[in-house]
């Protein structure tokens, strides 16, 4: 059974980071950060993260909080042993000397969640 509770290859590949990304945080519970830019500059949020479901029934949320919105991407409801991967991005503008905090995790429901990363990107 402990053999279940492993990443995968494809596991690993779902959690790379795209070229040019910077990680923000690695583990299992997600990331409360913030972000400033000296010019204006479109950023991508991304939570990506993966698990297996412990009951039947189970789900994984990838949360992502700002300014008071909620995104959210959802994996399941799911059979006992199955693998989750769930990923939930979004965009932001930001201005000069603008602060913006955010948090972004993993909500699980009867999974153990194996790997969560959180990074972000500047888009040109």
């Amino acid at each position: 059974m402990a053999q279940h509770f492993k990443l995968t290859e494809e596991d690993d590949g779902f959690l790379n980071l795209p070229q040019g990304a910077v990680l923000v945080a690695s583990g299992t519970d997600g990331a409360h950060a913030w972000l400033e830019r000296d010019k204006d500059t479109t950023v991508r949020i991304v939570v990506a993260s993966v698990g297996v479901a412990t009951s039947d029934g189970a789900s994984l949320e990838a949360v992502i909080e700002v300014d008071g919105a909620t995104a959210s991407g959802h994996a399941g409801p799911v059979q006992a042993d199955t693998h989750l991967q769930v990923l939930q991005s979004v965009q932001v503008v930001l201005k000069p000397d603008q602060r913006l905090v955010f948090k972004a995790f993993p909500n699980a429901s009867s999974v153990r969640v194996l790997k969560t990363v959180v990074y972000t990107s500047d888009l040109k």
